[in-house]
């Protein structure tokens, strides 16, 4: 009987942070799990700066090491594992360094590289250039970052699969559509209030992901009538916190603004049902799980055009998408969202056609068989 061969997946981070690529880390880990359950591979899995051992619903901790940040002792420890591997999947080039050694070891086995958005939208140097080109296959969360990788980085196409991101299994699905009292009443929404809604990281040195540009149309909505309240939702950042509420100051939106900050996984589900539409008009996303939760919990989704947001949102069949630089877009697809009638069952059973675990671990299978 043939040996199964052994994958082993770096990562930067998975149990210990949460975020897009934690997020899609997470969902990788359990689908080789259970594609090793077939008897075809078997997979272990490093994760860099993980704090602590992992949730086993995802991996087995057996097969699973963290590192607690310390890089001297993740890569002394690959070394001498890497003798066990057949394949070698680096979570993120900038664990480029892992890679090569592993390649400079092992020439003729494979290496994998996935390729999530803004880290590989801009020419890169060193060894992280190195690794794009050493790699046997990258896997490019969107056909926008497959084409980044391609203008940028001089990668043949026929070198890269598209692998989308895919719903958390274990995401809590709402069992109905109601908003949650108790949320209502911390924010002080009444009834009649249109909600709109943001979750995303909120860091002054990164500037795409829009919430300023939906916060500049407020004053027209409320000019036109519409009782809108922007939910804003995420940790922020020192420098970031104090510019946006300099700008709801100079907006006069004090009483239609609600900035929550960090939301536990807990409390995610019901705060996508506070609100009447997700709004995130970004230019740098890679892919947006943010948007497939969204819809998830039957919110239409307003998303930007150039970026890979649109894949996503399949190119408009699932959302709407607007120009990100155009205030007049971005104010029409909001009405458009508040005022279209509701089908939150539709929504989400559309995401789910396209965007399951279930599927997320079919395209792993075709990606490596």
């Amino acid at each position: 009987m043939l040996r199964p061969d052994r994958y082993r997946l770096l990562l930067l981070s998975a149990f210990s942070y949460q975020g897009g690529i934690e997020k899609f880390n997470r969902a990788l880990m359990k689908a080789f799990t259970e594609l090793g359950l077939t008897g075809r591979l078997s997979a272990s899995a490093a994760v860099l700066h993980d704090q602590h051992s992992p949730d086993e619903r995802y991996t087995n901790r057996n097969t699973f090491r963290f590192y607690k940040g310390s890089i001297p002792r993740f890569l002394l420890d690959q070394f001498y594992r890497f003798a066990r591997v057949d394949v070698l999947v680096l979570g993120h080039v900038n664990l480029a360094i892992a890679g090569l050694l592993y390649k400079w070891l092992f020439p003729s086995r494979k290496l994998m590289v996935v390729c999530h958005g803004i880290e590989v939208f801009n020419p890169l140097q060193g060894l992280r250039s190195r690794i794009l080109r050493k790699a046997d296959r990258l896997l490019a969360v969107s056909g926008y970052t497959r084409t980044q990788l391609m203008e940028v980085h001089n990668i043949p196409a026929e070198k890269i699969s598209i692998f989308p991101n895919t719903l958390d299994p274990y995401f809590e699905l709402p069992e109905n559509f109601v908003r949650p009292d108790y949320l209502c009443e911390r924010y002080g929404i009444d009834a009649a209030d249109r909600v709109l809604f943001t979750l995303t990281r909120l860091n002054a040195k990164e500037g795409y992901k829009g919430y300023d540009r939906v916060l500049r149309i407020l004053p027209s909505l409320l000019a036109k009538g519409l009782p809108v309240k922007y939910v804003i939702a995420g940790k922020a950042d020192e420098d970031e916190s104090l510019r946006l509420q300099e700008l709801i100051r100079d907006l006069r939106l004090e009483d239609q603004v609600i900035i929550t900050g960090f939301v536990p996984d807990e409390e995610i589900t019901d705060h996508f049902l506070l609100a009447d539409a997700y709004v995130m008009p970004s230019k740098g996303e890679g892919f947006g799980i943010v948007f497939i939760e969204a819809m998830a919990c039957g919110l239409p989704v307003i998303a930007g055009n150039k970026d890979g947001s649109t894949e996503a949102l399949q190119h408009g069949k699932l959302g709407l998408l607007v120009d990100p630089d155009s205030p007049q877009e971005i104010e029409d697809a909001v009405i458009r969202a508040l005022q279209q009638p509701r089908d939150p069952e539709r929504i989400r059973n559309e995401m789910l056609e396209h965007f399951s675990f279930d599927r997320f671990r079919q395209r792993l299978q075709e990606v490596l068989f």
